[in-house]
C-alpha cells in the first residue's frame, strides 16, 4: 500500500471563525501539509469545490456556520464526480456529529473522523494519517472501474483472479487471536485489487453468487486445513450471501467439503447479514437449522442495522453476534452508540452468544468495548486484512509481542 505524503495532500479548511482557520492552517503546515486553502463560510467552500477548480483530498469542515452550514456543504460536495474526504471540526453534541457522519457516508462521502474543539495537533495528525491511508486504499484504485458484467466475473473465476484476505479477531479477555474473517478480493489485471462492494451485487443479480460462494468455501476450508497442519488451529469466518439461503443442498455440500479438507465444522463461522435472513423464510430457516446441526457456527452480521433484529434472534440459532462498525466508530464520545452497544452485548450474553465488535480503529474504542463486555474485536486497531501467505508470520509476531 502506497501512503500519500503530507506535502502531496491538498486540504480545504472551512470555518467561520478566523482564529480557528489560522490555527488549523498552522497545525497542518507544521505536519507537512503545504497546500492548505481557507474558506470563511459554506458558500465560499462550495465555490472552491466546484468541478472547474483544483480538487481537494480532504475538507476540514465546521458544522455550525451561519447562512450555509456544514451539512449543506457536504450535500453540495456529494454531487461532485470525485468528492473529497471530510473531517468535521466542531464542539457540538456528539449525537449531532454522529448523525452528520452517517449522513455524509450515506451520500457516498469518505468520512475521516471528527476533530473536537478546542482543536489539538494530535487529533489533526490522526485525520492526516487517515487521508494517507484511505486515499491510497485498494478500494479507491478500483473506483474508476465500471460495474463488471456477468462475463467479467465468469472470466475472473475461470482464470483464478479471486483471492482471500484474512482479518484477525482478538479476544479482549486473553489478548489472543481467536479467529479470522475471510474477505474476498478480485486481483484484476487492469484495475488492481477490487473490493467486493463492486462485484458481489452483480454476482447476486446474475446467479454467479453460487459458484463464487462455492469457491470461497473450498478456499477457506483448504486454508484452514493447511493452517491446522502447520499448528495454527483457529476459526475462520465466511460471509454467506442471503441469495445462498435458498440453496437447500448447501448444508450437505458444506459438510461434505469440510470432511474432504479434514476440517471440523465448528472451526467455520458463517456470517449472515441481518437484512438478508428474511428473503425466503421457509428455506432460510431450513438451511440455517441444518448448517447448525452439522456443527457450523452461525453469526448475525451487521447487528443493529436491520429492522427485525429481535425476531431473527428468536428464530435462528445464532452463536455469534457481530456488532456493526457504525456503533463502534467514535464510541468513547458517542453516549447513544455506547448505550446501544452495552445493551446488545448484554442481550447476546443472556442468549449464550459470543459478541464481536468490528471496525475498531484505536485503543480508546477498544477500552470502551472491554468495559461493555465485548468478547472479540476486529478492525485496524488489531490488523488490516492480509493475504493468506502473511498470516502465519503476522500471528507469530503478534503472539510474541
Amino acid at each position: 500500500m502506497v501512503h500519500r505524503q503530507p506535502q502531496d495532500i491538498r486540504v480545504l479548511v472551512v470555518d467561520d471563525k478566523e482564529f480557528i482557520r489560522s490555527m488549523m492552517k498552522r497545525v497542518l503546515e507544521s505536519l507537512g501539509v503545504t497546500h492548505v486553502i481557507l474558506a470563511e463560510n459554506g458558500q465560499q467552500a462550495v465555490d472552491l469545490l466546484a468541478p472547474d477548480k483544483p480538487p481537494f483530498d480532504a475538507v476540514f469542515c465546521d458544522l455550525m456556520m451561519p447562512d450555509m452550514d456544514g451539512v449543506e456543504v457536504v450535500r453540495h460536495a456529494a454531487t461532485l464526480a470525485s468528492p473529497p474526504a471530510f473531517a468535521f471540526v466542531s464542539g457540538t453534541h456528539m449525537a449531532l456529529l454522529a448523525t452528520t457522519e452517517d449522513m455524509a457516508r450515506a451520500r457516498g462521502i469518505n468520512v475521516l473522523g471528527t476533530v473536537r474543539k478546542p482543536v489539538s495537533r494530535d487529533a489533526i495528525k490522526v485525520i492526516l494519517d487517515q487521508i494517507g491511508m484511505k486515499t491510497a486504499h485498494p478500494k479507491s484504485a478500483a473506483a474508476a472501474m465500471p460495474v463488471p458484467a456477468k462475463a467479467d466475473i465468469e472470466q475472473a473465476l475461470a482464470h483464478g483472479q479471486f483471492q482471500l484476505y484474512y482479518q484477525p479477531k482478538q479476544n479482549l479477555r486473553t489478548g489472543r487471536i481467536d479467529g479470522f474473517e475471510s474477505l474476498i478480493r478480485w486481483l484484476h489485471p487492469e484495475h488492481g485489487v477490487i473490493s467486493p462492494g463492486l462485484f458481489i451485487g452483480e454476482a447476486e443479480r446474475t446467479g454467479l453468487i453460487g459458484p463464487l460462494t462455492d469457491w470461497v468455501v473450498m478456499a477457506v476450508l483448504d486454508q484452514c486445513s493447511s493452517w491446522n497442519s502447520a499448528g495454527l488451529r483457529t476459526k475462520l469466518s465466511i460471509n454467506l450471501s442471503a441469495h445462498m439461503l435458498i440453496d437447500l443442498e448447501l448444508p450437505d455440500r458444506m459438510a461434505r467439503e469440510a470432511k474432504r479438507a479434514g476440517v471440523e465444522p465448528r472451526q467455520i463461522v458463517l456470517e449472515v447479514t441481518e437484512s438478508g435472513v428474511f428473503a425466503d423464510m421457509a428455506n432460510t430457516l431450513d438451511i440455517l437449522a441444518r448448517l447448525h446441526m452439522k456443527g457450523f457456527d452461525l453469526s448475525i452480521d451487521d447487528f443493529g442495522t436491520g429492522y427485525s433484529s429481535m425476531e431473527q434472534l428468536r428464530r435462528v440459532p445464532f452463536t455469534e453476534m457481530k456488532i456493526d462498525r457504525a456503533f463502534v466508530h467514535g464510541l468513547p464520545e458517542n453516549t447513544r452508540a455506547r448505550a446501544i452497544l452495552e445493551s446488545s452485548a448484554t442481550l447476546a450474553r443472556n442468549l449464550g452468544m459470543t459478541v464481536v465488535a468490528e471496525g475498531a480503529e484505536n485503543d480508546n474504542e477498544v477500552n470502551v468495548l472491554k468495559q461493555a463486555g465485548i468478547d472479540l474485536v476486529q478492525g485496524y486497531v488489531v490488523s488490516r486484512p492480509m493475504p493468506a501467505d502473511r498470516v502465519a508470520e503476522w500471528h507469530r509476531k503478534f503472539s510474541s509481542s
